[in-house]
């Protein structure tokens, strides 16, 4: 009995600390979406804070597929028609960082970073 307790505790107190240790992560991740429409970003400028990890969101509501491509941030993602992919960046210094869309490259967009 005492074991099991025992067991209980320790698997309790690690759950606890891994929550405190992710927190601070999720706290400071950047949220932005953007959708494909029309052959087009829209919005085609997303802006973000420098020096935090920054989640876009890409949702493609056109019927062909489509790759979000950036050279600056080092991200190449197919997004299937309809479909939407998550994509997840490293903390960038100020700047702004060209993306398109490498099955339509007139398609274009920026992250501005400030």
């Amino acid at each position: 009995m005492k074991k099991q307790l025992r067991n209980k505790f320790v698997g309790l107190l690690i759950a606890s600390l891994i929550g405190v240790a992710a927190t601070p992560l999720a706290a400071q991740q950047v949220s932005l979406s953007t959708t494909i429409k029309n052959k087009t970003f829209q919005p085609s400028t997303l802006k973000a804070p420098a020096n935090k990890p920054i989640v876009i969101t890409v949702h493609n509501a056109d019927s062909a597929a489509a790759e979000f491509e950036s050279r600056t941030m080092r991200v190449e993602k197919v997004i299937p028609a309809g479909g939407t992919v998550v994509i997840n960046v490293k903390p960038l210094v100020p700047g702004s960082y060209r993306f398109f869309d490498d099955f339509n490259q007139s398609n274009q967009g920026v992250l501005v970073v400030e």
